[in-house]
């Protein structure tokens, strides 16, 4: 019975531990709040939809199609890969894919 009780009480502390700790989380990780901050202002495009002549876009969860704002820019232009915000002082090109490049020997 002693052993019974003892193997119960080792089983269940294990599960408590393997409950506080998050299997999806890199290694050595540490996230400052200013990470945060500048993640939070940026832009994401999120998706392109295309319903047959007619072309839509999700950037920060917000549906748009083309001259809807966000924030202080105007959608102008949609692509199939990229999209155009444009205002009086810049324009943004948002990509879906980010550009890679690959060293070769």
């Amino acid at each position: 019975m002693y052993k019974f009780l003892l193997l119960f009480l080792l089983v269940s502390s294990v599960s408590v531990d393997a409950k506080s700790v998050d299997p999806t989380k890199p290694f050595n990780l540490s996230v400052s709040s200013t990470a945060n901050v500048t993640n939070n202002n940026a832009l994401i495009l999120q998706t392109i939809v295309e319903s047959g002549e007619h072309k839509s876009v999700v950037i920060n969860g917000q549906l748009l199609r083309l001259g809807d704002q966000i924030r202080q820019y105007t959608l102008s232009e949609i692509t199939d890969h990229y999209v155009l915000l444009s205002s009086l002082e810049k324009n943004i090109k948002l990509s879906m894919f980010s550009s890679v490049v690959a060293k070769s020997k």
